[in-house]
């Protein structure tokens, strides 16, 4: 398993609104923990629409993968691929690395 970085390259242009889409998913990895606590599968959906609809947007593609899958896992009331992948969330969010073109 690699634990280096992982580096996102984002178009200058849009820089300035890095920083809030960071600080949303650093939001998103708390209300998370909060609904896996709660086992509320209909809030680790709304969370991980978000997610979704918003990481390919500013070139995070693995944020909208991540996404997708936990919304298909909250469909499924499946918790444990639910845990599982917000541990990968937040191993992605801890060694991500942002680069401006």
């Amino acid at each position: 398993m690699d634990n280096g970085p992982i580096v996102v390259t984002v178009e200058r242009d849009i820089s300035d609104l890095i920083p809030l889409f960071l600080q949303q998913r650093k939001a998103d990895q708390s209300l998370l923990t909060e609904a896996i606590a709660a086992g509320d599968c209909v809030a680790v959906r709304r969370i991980a629409h978000g997610m979704a609809g918003a990481g390919s947007s500013y070139g995070f593609n693995r944020v909208t993968e991540l996404g997708e899958s936990l919304v298909e896992a909250g469909r499924a009331n499946d918790m444990s691929m639910v845990i599982h992948l917000k541990a990968q969330f937040d191993d992605y969010m801890a060694r991500l690395v942002v680069k401006y073109l």
